[in-house]
């Protein structure tokens, strides 16, 4: 994913939009299933030495809920805006990969190319939740017999979910009810 800057440069501060989409395992994440896919849309301008992208950033990804551990399909939708600096380019050796890393982590642009593939790669782990569910009211799993509380009741009994260090307050309870 990179941007010819000239045509950009020639524009003179009016926004150009592009649009990026694709598999998931192929840009970002080898491991992913095959079904997971990105769209992107960028409005990128020119103004003085920076570079103003602003833009959005669409998935759709194989997650696995934190509370029941089964796997859903999660959707991921990040608004992002950047500016970037030109920079000479210094040495003429450099590789896509080198100059999209450069890119991404010093927010630097070097030569004709803006290259997004690490800016988004970084941008898709970021927009991931630390916790994912399946749905808000996600009962998860029994604690004791490791039933899934969303499609059955566990099969514990009531003995086995006290605590044993508080078994003789249950004993205190049925002598004052007696």
């Amino acid at each position: 994913m990179r941007i010819f800057l000239p045509v950009v440069r020639q524009k003179k501060g009016e926004a150009c939009q592009y649009s990026f989409q694709g598999k998931i395992k192929d840009y970002f994440d080898p491991g992913a299933d095959d079904d997971s896919s990105f769209a992107v849309t960028v409005n990128v301008r020119s103004v003085g030495d920076k570079i103003i992208i602003e833009g959005n950033f669409q998935a759709e990804i194989e997650a696995t809920c934190c509370r029941c551990l089964c796997s859903f399909r999660q959707q991921l939708n990040s608004d992002f805006n950047e500016v970037f600096t030109l920079t000479p380019l210094l040495d003429k050796a450099s590789t896509p990969e080198d100059l999209a890393l450069e890119t991404a982590n010093q927010l630097t642009v070097s030569g004709d190319y803006l290259y997004l593939n690490e800016y988004l790669r970084q941008l898709f782990y970021l927009s991931q939740v630390y916790n994912p569910l399946c749905k808000p009211d996600c009962r998860g799993l029994c604690a004791g017999c490791g039933a899934d509380l969303n499609r059955n009741a566990c099969s514990c009994e009531d003995e086995a979910q006290i605590d044993l260090r508080l078994l003789k307050l249950k004993e205190f309870q049925s002598r004052n009810q007696a």
